[in-house]
């Protein structure tokens, strides 16, 4: 998430949306009453002599929304605010009625609060761990997969094939598959990314010293014990010893480990541990929540979202600290086996 304006004195901010996980920040942070300022298009009917009825023109608007209720849909990754229009740029815009502005990776928005709380700006400034993103690249002369791992939300961006091959005894060269590559790492690498190049033998080297030199001043290694390609490499990539190694500073890996004690306390009946929403929601209001991890999907399972939201901003209000989980990741699949929550707790309590 870039946040371009964050003032908690008058109670607002302006940001751009960069990911899933700023969604569900967006959706922790977003309350009813709150006033929306951000781009959206809306039906405009003329009432022309001629004009017919039905129809009408669609214009791009800004707007600001008084918010009534907000929806987020984490499998398409998008959500939805549903609200009052009480400003609008174009005089043509009817203000009666409701309106709903959908908000997905690349939108700018601006964000107005009557009560502005440390919680809120805590969301917008984390501290839970290093926010570095990474760039992936699982290469060999077949097939390039590039990907960015952002908190532990894991996304492939493309799948590049080389076409490299020709008849037995030709040799072709890989300069415009390598080149290829690297523009694609080159468009999406944004300041403070650090980029990780796997593969079988020496080809990711030559792939490395190519990014490198389109990439200036960016953080840029290969790791050893990764044989597959690909998108399937890209997956497989955050699994490796050698790239946890590289990451250990990561959200990632303190999830990875906050998932990991979990499992061992459940496994010798260590009370210190909470899973399941009614569960984790008990512990929170108590205070004994430390580390609470939530999958992305944990809404499939029928929990109702406001109530979800509520307990993790009381997690956070209390002292605890909260992760989001991608759901495709093993990390993910693993919380999601727990009912899409779960928390190590400071102290056992009945629950």
């Amino acid at each position: 998430m870039i946040v371009n304006e964050l003032n908690p004195k008058h109670g607002h901010c302006s940001l751009t949306i960069e990911s899933a996980e700023d969604l569900w920040t967006l959706r922790r942070l977003i309350a009813k009453g709150d006033v929306l300022v951000t781009r959206s298009s809306r039906v405009v009917k003329h009432e022309e002599e001629y004009a017919r009825p039905d129809k009408g023109e669609r214009v791009k608007v800004t707007v600001s929304l008084s918010v009534d209720e907000v929806h987020l849909d984490s499998s398409i990754e998008r959500m939805r605010v549903r609200g009052t229009i009480i400003e609008a740029s174009d005089e043509s815009v009817t203000k009666v009625g409701a309106h709903s502005v959908t908000l997905s990776s690349g939108h700018s928005l601006t964000l107005r609060k009557r009560d502005w709380s440390p919680l809120d700006t805590r969301l917008l400034r984390p501290s839970n761990g290093t926010q570095t993103r990474f760039v992936l690249v699982a290469a060999d002369r077949r097939e390039a997969g590039i990907g960015t791992l952002s908190g532990s939300h894991l996304a492939v961006v493309t799948s590049i094939e080389s076409g490299l091959g020709g008849k037995q005894g030709e040799e072709q060269s890989p300069r415009p598959y390598i080149s290829k590559v690297a523009d694609v790492v080159a468009q999406i690498f944004r300041e403070g990314d650090r980029i990780v190049v796997a593969g079988p033998g020496n080809f990711k080297n030559a792939v490395l010293n190519q990014i490198r030199e389109r990439v200036k001043g960016g953080s840029a290694a290969a790791i050893e014990g990764l044989d597959l390609t690909g998108a399937d490499g890209v997956r497989a990539m955050i699994k490796t010893q050698a790239f946890q190694e590289q990451a250990k500073d990561s959200t990632l890996i303190v999830m990875q480990n906050a998932v990991a004690e979990f499992v061992m306390r459940v496994s010798r009946g260590d009370q210190k541990e909470a899973y399941t929403l009614p569960r984790v929601g008990t512990a929170a209001a108590a205070g004994a929540v430390g580390t609470c991890v939530v999958s992305d999907d944990v809404f499939s399972v029928g929990l109702d979202e406001d109530t979800v939201v509520s307990v993790l901003n009381t997690v956070e209000e209390r002292g605890g600290t909260v992760y989001l989980a991608d759901a495709s990741t093993e990390l993910g699949k693993q919380v999601s086996s727990f009912g899409g929550i779960i928390a190590l707790l400071r102290y056992a309590i009945k629950l």
